[in-house]
C-alpha cells in the first residue's frame, strides 16, 4: 500500500470517546423511567417526552456497549443494561410477542405496529450486547428477534422481506426497500459474529443476492430504493438515488465478500462507491450529499450526519479490500468535513445535518432516527480498519 501519511488520519476512536458518547451519558439517559430520552436539543435538552421509539432504544444500547468495548467506562455497560431492562421491560409485546414500535416515556404502549425495520434494530443492538458482555439471555432475545422476522416478516412468495404488520401479525405493507432490507443485513451479520452459527451467513447471503438480483439500477449501476412487493422498482416513491444507501449497501456487501468471496458482491460494491464518486462526493467542501436523480448530479445538497458515517466506513473498506487509492482519499474528505462541519465542539456530538457548504443546518442531537448509533458505528469500525491498513502498511514486501 503507498503511504497514506499517518499524521492527517483523524483518530476517530478518541472523538467517540470523548466527544460524542459522554454527551449521551450527560443528557441522554432516562433516570426516572429507564432507558433513553429520545428528543434532545442541540445542548442535551429534553425537546420533546412524549415517546421512546424501538429504534433508537436499541441503538442507545449498542452505542453504550460498543463504546465500552473500544475504552470507554465501566459505567457505560451500566448504562447499556438498564436500556435494555427498559426494552425487555416495555417495548416487547408479551401477548403477540414481537417488539413495539414506540412506547411512552413511562413505557405504555404508543404505536404497537411490528416492523421489520426495528426488530432488526432489536436483533441487532442485543446480538452486540451480547458479544461484548456475554449475557446469553441478551443473546436467545437477539435470536429469537431474528426468528420472528423469519416467521412473521418474511415475505415466502416473492423473497425477502416485508416492511410491517399490525400487532396481530397482519401485513399491512407488504413493500420492499433497500433500507429495511440492509438493517436485516447488518442484524444477521451480528448475530452470526456473536452466535457463531454459521446460518445466519447464509441468511445474509441471501438478502446480498436480493440487493444484487433485485436493487441495482442495470444502466447507472446503483442502488435503488422502493419496490413493489413483486421487486418491480417503485419509482415513484424512490425520491431519486439515496447515496447513503449506495454506501451502506456497498460497506456491507464488502464485510460478506470478505469473509467468503464473492465477486458479484464486490463488482456491486464497486459501481455503488463509483456512482457516489461521480455524483455525491463534495469535492469543494467536503462531505457526500444527500441524493439525486438518476444518472444526474446531486438534487438534494445537504450533508446529513448519517450519510457521512455511512461514507466514512464504505470508503475505508473499500480502499482496504479494492485497493484504490480513490476511496482513502473520499474517506480523508468525509472525516474532515464531519469533524470540522457536523461536529458541534460547543456542547458536543453532532449536529444532525448541514448546508452543503458546512453551515449547521439541523441542530437537534436526537430524535427517533437519530442517536448516537451511526457516529458509534463508524468510529468503532473506522479505527478497526485503519489498524488493518497500518499493519498492511508496515508489513515486509
Amino acid at each position: 500500500m503507498p503511504d497514506l501519511q499517518p499524521d492527517a488520519i483523524p483518530d476517530l476512536r478518541a472523538h467517540l470517546l470523548s466527544d460524542v458518547l459522554p454527551f449521551w451519558a450527560r443528557h441522554g439517559v432516562d433516570r426516572d423511567y429507564g432507558g433513553f430520552i429520545t428528543h434532545l436539543g442541540r445542548t442535551g435538552a429534553v425537546a420533546d417526552s412524549s415517546e421512546k421509539s424501538l429504534v433508537m432504544q436499541t441503538r442507545m444500547i449498542y452505542s453504550f456497549a460498543a463504546g465500552a468495548e473500544i475504552g470507554g467506562p465501566q459505567e457505560w455497560l451500566n448504562l447499556a443494561d438498564q436500556g435494555l431492562g427498559f426494552l425487555v421491560g416495555h417495548l416487547r409485546d408479551h401477548g403477540y410477542d414481537g417488539w413495539y414500535w414506540s412506547v411512552t416515556r413511562r413505557g405504555g404502549a404508543r404505536d404497537d405496529s411490528k416492523r421489520t425495520y426495528g426488530h432488526a434494530s432489536a436483533a441487532y443492538a442485543l446480538a452486540e450486547y451480547a458479544r461484548v458482555t456475554g449475557d446469553s439471555q441478551a443473546l436467545a432475545s437477539a435470536i429469537h428477534s431474528a426468528s420472528v422476522i423469519a416467521d412473521c416478516l418474511a415475505d415466502g412468495e416473492h423473497g425477502g422481506v416485508i416492511e410491517a404488520c399490525d400487532r396481530a401479525w397482519r401485513p399491512v405493507d407488504t413493500a420492499h426497500t433497500m433500507g429495511t432490507h440492509l438493517h436485516y443485513l447488518e442484524a444477521l451479520l451480528a448475530l452470526e459474529e456473536a452466535s457463531g452459527d454459521v446460518r445466519f451467513r447464509e441468511r445474509a447471503r441471501s438478502v446480498c443476492d436480493l440487493i444484487v438480483t433485485h436493487m441495482v439500477d442495470s444502466g447507472q449501476r446503483c442502488a435503488l430504493e422502493k419496490f413493489h412487493p413483486d421487486w418491480r422498482h417503485n419509482s415513484e416513491l424512490g425520491h431519486g438515488v439515496d447515496y447513503g444507501h449506495n454506501l451502506e449497501a456497498a460497506w456491507l456487501l464488502l464485510r460478506v465478500d470478505r469473509a467468503e468471496s464473492t465477486p458479484a458482491y464486490r463488482d456491486t460494491a464497486r459501481d455503488f462507491l463509483d456512482y457516489v464518486l461521480r455524483f455525491g462526493l463534495d469535492a469543494k467542501h467536503g462531505g457526500v450529499f444527500s441524493r439525486g436523480p438518476l444518472g444526474r448530479p446531486a438534487a438534494v445538497r445537504e450533508k446529513i450526519w448519517w450519510v457521512q458515517t455511512e461514507a466514512v466506513v464504505a470508503f475505508l473498506l473499500g480502499y482496504l479490500v479494492l485497493e484504490d487509492r480513490r476511496y482513502w482519499d473520499a474517506f480523508l474528505n468525509v472525516a474532515g468535513f464531519c469533524l470540522g462541519c457536523l461536529y458541534d465542539g460547543e456542547h458536543g456530538e453532532w449536529f444532525a445535518s448541514t448546508e452543503e457548504d458546512g453551515t449547521p443546518r439541523d441542530t437537534y442531537k436526537g430524535s427517533a432516527w437519530k442517536s448516537a448509533y451511526h457516529i458509534t458505528q463508524a468510529c468503532t469500525y473506522a479505527h478497526r480498519y485503519l489498524r488493518e491498513i497500518g499493519e498492511a502498511q508496515s508489513a515486509p514486501e
